[in-house]
């Protein structure tokens, strides 16, 4: 099949998306990448063609001033923002790269446009989440809703879903009805994705999915890419290996304050008696010399975390899998969306500690976790436990099984 893989969103958000598309291609589909120019780079490297999009992730975040330090609300305005002022676009670019296409696929930052774009062309849409969304449970709380009420039992957990659906759809509605009406010439509600299956790349040991019968809904294991021959930085080995070292780093989450961030997250690795790596990124931290700290704006973390003792990060839902892959404690720190629910999650299950919003993070509670983390022996069990069964998984292949039916 000829498949066109939609994804928006920041490196964590994309990244699965390119594992699954460069498994398609292992297993003899035609594949290609639609999403953000910032990541053409990691399109070539996987060797997937790619119809990129216009507009640049990393500036609109570090343009935002540290919108998501602000919170879901802050993130979502940013969002709405960008897709007022590009959607239209984004929609006339994705059409002409799905052209000759037998079927789309995608998550959330692909469906808005890429479902309307199916719907165009007459293809099949086949919905892949990195989250557990359309999947109404008493379990667990919705995605955007982790923190509601116990008091309000199973119906409100159930409840919490139905609103999650509404907080991720309603906000981008009118920018999409404008680009399906004045790009593709299209009304009403898109029907791409109806009676198709719905993917879930996580692990069922993570989130257990509920039975529906309305559709069929698989959690195939996490979409990870394959390790590459990679050599670290000079030094990086060394540090690592004197260990005890914990990684810690926030990802695409751009702070107001990176120097003040900094500098409480080095007090209290210095409070627990660890040395650190820190992973600067997109500016949630800074730079610094430091003979217990060793500093990189970027490393594999499918090398980096099974190599320290437990690892600070957001809570993203690619960072969450990996970390959780590496069968080490982690601490999420979250910021917005649905890092408090991936935090919420690490916690339930006992390999990490509870977590610690961005606001709230204090150098005694940051300290605290730390400790903790490696020295609770339990937790390190469960974390090990629960990574062994992650790392049993083939979540890319069996996500291509699903698609084989579909052709």
């Amino acid at each position: 099949m000829k498949i066109a893989v939609v994804c928006n969103d920041t490196r964590g958000g994309v990244q699965p998306y390119v594992a699954l598309a460069a498994g398609l291609r292992r297993a003899g589909h035609d594949v290609r990448m639609v999403g953000p120019g910032d990541y053409a780079p990691m399109f070539a490297g996987a060797g997937l063609p790619a119809a990129l999009l216009s507009g640049s992730v990393e500036d609109a975040v570090k343009r935002s001033g540290g919108a998501a330090g602000r919170g879901s609300i802050a993130s979502t305005r940013l969002a709405v923002r960008e897709s007022k002022r590009l959607m239209n676009q984004w929609t006339q670019e994705t059409l002409d790269g799905c052209e000759g296409v037998d079927l789309l696929t995608g998550g959330v930052g692909g469906m808005v446009v890429g479902l309307s774009v199916a719907e165009k062309l007459g293809k099949r849409f086949v919905e892949t989440h990195l989250q557990p969304i359309g999947a109404p449970t008493d379990a667990y709380p919705g995605v955007l809703l982790p923190g509601v009420p116990r008091w309000l039992g199973a119906w409100g957990r159930r409840l919490s879903h139905r609103l999650t659906e509404l907080a991720l759809w309603m906000p981008f509605r009118p920018a999409m009805a404008s680009a399906r009406a004045q790009v593709l010439g299209l009304t009403g509600r898109p029907t791409a994705a109806d009676g198709q299956p719905v993917l879930y790349g996580f692990s069922r040991h993570v989130v257990p999915l509920p039975e529906l019968g309305d559709r069929v809904r698989h959690a195939t294991g996490y979409w990870v890419l394959p390790a590459e021959a990679w050599s670290p930085p000079p030094g990086l080995e060394d540090f690592v290996a004197r260990g005890p070292v914990v990684s810690i780093g926030f990802g695409s989450m751009a702070s107001d304050d990176p120097g003040a961030t900094t500098a409480l997250v080095l007090g209290a690795v210095r409070s627990a008696g660890l040395r650190a790596v820190l992973v600067t990124a997109w500016g949630g931290l800074q730079a610094l010399a430091d003979d217990d700290v060793f500093v990189a704006d970027s490393l594999p973390y499918d090398w980096l975390f099974p190599r320290v003792a437990a690892v600070v990060h957001h809570g993203g839902a690619g960072t969450t899998g990996l970390a959780l892959r590496a069968g080490v404690p982690s601490l999420v720190v979250p910021f917005t969306m649905d890092q408090p629910f991936w935090g919420s999650r690490v916690a339930a299950l006992g390999a990490g500690p509870t977590p610690i919003a961005h606001r709230r993070l204090t150098q005694a509670s940051l300290a605290a976790a730390l400790r903790q983390m490696v020295s609770d022996e339990p937790m390190r069990a469960r974390a090990a436990q629960l990574g062994a069964l992650i790392r049993a998984e083939d979540g890319v292949a069996v996500a291509v099984e699903h698609f084989d039916r579909l052709g």
